[in-house]
């Protein structure tokens, strides 16, 4: 069992009398530089005496020392739910980051925001930061560029004139969802907005898409609020048994969202799709398997993820990059979406 104590960290001191080699020599073979004439012995000894000691660099020091940013990438946190599409997105770049070698961290502070956030995210000496563009304005944008930030983007809904943009546009989720019900025969359609405050503004720009997408096919969109959970659906799935007029389509907010209210109406004994059709939002991972399984709209997250980090090494090469977009929203048909009954 690991039991706390006070230790003192090995140093490269240490590693070098382990070795039996200079610390000139051990910096040569941790940091691999190149042209240092080290021989394969003595670059194994460093190596193993390192590995048997447990030392590992003092990046905070080595970023002193040198003045040069060596933190990798900062992914900076957010308070706002912009979809498990994106959130999928941002996990996968800090994965891919960390297979390249790249150090790479999740800043959980996500209170602060212009300047204030800018120092926060500049004393972890990050060569690369990305940030929501509500939290990241140009005078921390500028902030960063002094503090040695070497590639930054900043993401939203729309491009800004001052940092290099990932555009992720929330509308197309509502509009896909509203355009496949409507292709096969749905006429009245409920949208199930989140009351989540974090949630509220991402759920609005989805109800827009979805209520432009009505617009054109024709379709009465009614919005309804919701929690996440099938009791909050309750009464509301209670009463579309007694309305002739009732939706017989269902957009939720997010896949989350729209399981819940597949519960709720499974209380109130309609049947998805027969009764009514539910269709939800970034494909979350219960959706392929719950019952009915989920219809729901989502983009390539991975492809997102490579895209960004192709965009952070071309920047750190002195590339220009002025706008990134994510990839379209699509549809994943499943089972809880049919053809209204007759």
């Amino acid at each position: 069992m690991f039991t706390p104590q006070v230790v003192k960290a090995p140093t490269s001191t240490d590693v070098a009398l382990a070795a039996g080699v200079s610390r000139a020599t051990v910096s040569f073979v941790l940091n691999d530089k190149p042209n240092s004439r080290v021989s394969d012995d003595t670059r194994h000894r460093v190596l193993e005496a390192a590995r048997l000691l447990g030392y590992t660099p003092n990046t905070a020091a080595r970023s002193l020392a040198s003045g040069e940013a060596v933190a990798g990438l900062l992914l900076a946190a957010t308070r706002r739910d912009y979809g498990a599409s994106v959130a999928r997105a941002f996990d996968a770049l800090l994965d891919h980051a960390i297979d390249d070698g790249t150090d790479a961290l999740l800043h959980a502070d996500s209170e602060q925001s212009g300047v204030a956030a800018a120092q926060l995210w500049a004393k972890l000496r990050p060569e690369a930061v990305l940030a929501e563009s509500s939290r990241c304005d140009a005078e921390a944008t500028e902030l960063l560029r002094l503090a040695g930030v070497r590639a930054l983007i900043v993401h939203g809904s729309e491009p800004v004139d001052y940092a290099p943009s990932l555009v992720v546009p929330q509308q197309p989720f509502g509009r896909v969802a509203v355009e496949h019900l409507a292709s096969v025969g749905h006429r009245r359609v409920l949208f199930i907005a989140p009351t989540a405050p974090e949630a509220t503004e991402t759920g609005r720009e989805r109800l827009l898409g979805a209520q432009d997408a009505a617009r054109e096919a024709g379709i009465h969109l009614t919005v309804s609020h919701a929690g996440a959970t099938s009791a909050s659906l309750r009464d509301w799935a209670h009463a579309w048994r007694y309305d002739p007029a009732a939706p017989t389509g269902v957009v939720a907010y997010d896949d989350r969202l729209a399981m819940a209210a597949i519960r709720a109406l499974g209380d109130a004994r309609l049947r998805v799709p027969d009764d009514v059709s539910v269709i939800g939002a970034d494909d979350h991972p219960a959706a392929a398997d719950y019952m009915p399984r989920l219809t729901t709209t989502t983009f390539a997250a991975d492809t997102l993820a490579e895209s960004l980090l192709d965009a952070y090494t071309g920047m750190r090469a002195g590339n220009r990059i002025e706008r990134l977009d994510a990839p379209p929203v699509t549809l994943i048909p499943r089972e809880s979406t049919a053809a209204p009954r007759a």
